[in-house]
């Protein structure tokens, strides 16, 4: 291929897969005649690059979910899409899937992105056999003979350890990690190019944790897939993300490569999580973080993490700070580690 034609095809790649615009997303409620917007997400700024998991992390009630709904267009009253756009660019120009067409939704769902839920019984049918799953997401998509797509499902089944058999089962006859075995595969079956995974390995056993995290591993690195994953365990983003932003009471606090978080941690609230591991051969008793996550109803005045803060100044109660590059690769948003930003 000449030069001059593999340009664009260099450019299309070095473009993110998913950009994530200052996005706001609040639950509006109203009680009294009052209405009141819980900022579960305000201001949120980042962006998935191709063949890369993007990590997510946070403690509960930090909005990582409301962010995913956002995202994955699964918004319903009372959350609403206040501000910003989610950029997906395999859907260029609607600013989020909430805005597309259902015609449009159809033609990128499991094609082109797909979301492994928290809980496999979120997405198989309870009254329905595991086959009935993959015919009704999988096989529009797919196409051909019933027969030979039913081979690719076995083919693809046997890549995350699963017999057959299981396509003949209802979900509750399988065990907890097949069921989360089964929902992967039908996630990845049509080799989308982006793949939602919300705290997919919460409720199993480290083993069964370990496997499913490689499965998906192996299966993203062959298809060249990124992933947008989601969890608040820190130990399961050490072993398989490749950058990850943390996220405190609606807001991205720190990003940068997953190595770069665990080795030089900036944000005081990314140094708790990460000292907060448990390491073998330590037995030094852990500090909690004192206090507790904000009212997204009525956040506090200037950074949110300041009445936590072992760091704080005034200018942390004052004003927002924004997400600067202190290096390369490397975002946080604290005035004591930016000393560029007035005191």
């Amino acid at each position: 291929m000449h030069a001059d034609a593999e340009q664009p095809q260099r450019d299309q790649d070095a473009q993110p897969l998913l950009s994530v615009r200052d996005l706001q997303a609040y639950y509006q409620t109203s009680h009294a005649g009052v209405r009141r917007g819980i900022r579960a997400v305000d201001g949120v700024s980042f962006a998935v690059r191709r063949g890369e998991i993007y990590g997510l992390a946070g403690e509960s009630s930090s909005g990582k979910t409301t962010l995913i709904k956002s995202i994955a267009g699964a918004i319903r009253p009372p959350l609403e899409i206040v501000g910003g756009s989610m950029e997906f660019a395999f859907l260029p120009g609607y600013g989020g899937l909430h805005r597309a067409p259902p015609a449009e939704l159809e033609r990128i769902r499991w094609r082109h992105l797909s979301y492994i839920m928290q809980g496999s019984m979120n997405v198989l049918n309870p009254v329905r056999r595991v086959r009935s799953s993959f015919v009704d997401f999988a096989y529009p998509h797919i196409g051909g003979s019933r027969r030979r797509f039913e081979q690719q499902v076995i083919a693809h089944l046997a890549r995350v350890k699963l017999d057959p058999s299981v396509l003949a089962a209802f979900p509750h006859e399988l065990s907890g990690g097949m069921r989360q075995r089964a929902a992967l595969a039908l996630a990845t079956i049509c080799r989308p190019g982006f793949i939602i995974a919300d705290e997919p390995t919460t409720a199993l056993d480290v083993v069964v944790q370990k496997e499913v995290l490689g499965m998906l591993r192996g299966i993203q690195r062959e298809t060249g897939s990124s992933v947008l994953f989601v969890t608040h365990d820190m130990g399961v983003h050490a072993h398989i993300t490749d950058r990850l932003a943390i996220m405190y009471a609606g807001r991205l606090v720190e990003e940068a490569a997953t190595t770069e978080i665990f080795g030089n941690p900036l944000h005081p609230y990314t140094r708790h999580l990460i000292s907060s591991l448990p390491r073998i051969g330590d037995d030094a008793p852990r500090q909690g973080l004192g206090g507790a996550p904000p009212n997204l109803a009525d956040p506090p005045s200037g950074c949110r993490f300041h009445p936590r803060c072992p760091l704080a100044r005034e200018i942390c109660r004052r004003e927002i700070p924004v997400m600067g590059e202190s290096a390369p690769g490397h975002r946080v948003a604290c005035f004591a580690v930016n000393q560029g930003e007035r005191a």
